[in-house]
């Protein structure tokens, strides 16, 4: 009896072969979930970044003296204030140490970034707030 020579693969080196494949495609799987997720929070990170900019920026121009406390929109977030006086309001000065045109006052504002309902970011600005008291005539 003679045995032919058959070239291609047994059912055992198929299987082996797949199982090889199937390992390292779920290895491929699970890094490029990974490098999802991670891109996902840099991306979350960078819009709460930016959000929080802006909130700094429209910081810049408020005035906690007249305005303690409030809400408004600010891009896809709220912005939420609240201010509390560190230094009570006092005369400011001209050059000649005489009182200028404004009461001056020193605030802690508490921060908050909201998205929704959800507090994205809280954090605390220390500002100064201003009212003018005196005419120039009155100088």
């Amino acid at each position: 009896m003679t045995y032919r020579s058959v070239a291609g693969f047994t059912l055992l080196e198929a299987i082996v072969a797949l199982a090889i494949l199937a390992a390292g495609g779920m290895a491929l799987f699970a890094a490029l979930n990974t490098s999802m997720r991670a891109i996902e929070r840099a991306n979350a990170t960078a819009r709460l970044d930016a959000g929080t900019q802006d909130a700094l920026s429209r910081l810049e121009t408020l005035n906690p003296m007249l305005q303690p406390s409030g809400e408004e929109p600010l891009g896809r977030f709220r912005l939420r204030w609240t201010a509390t006086p560190v230094e009570p309001p006092r005369d400011g000065l001209t050059n000649y140490l005489q009182p200028g045109y404004f009461e001056l006052g020193l605030y802690d504002l508490e921060v908050e970034l909201l998205e929704g309902s959800r507090v994205e970011r809280r954090f605390a600005v220390r500002k100064a707030g201003w009212r003018q008291v005196r005419a120039p005539e009155a100088l």
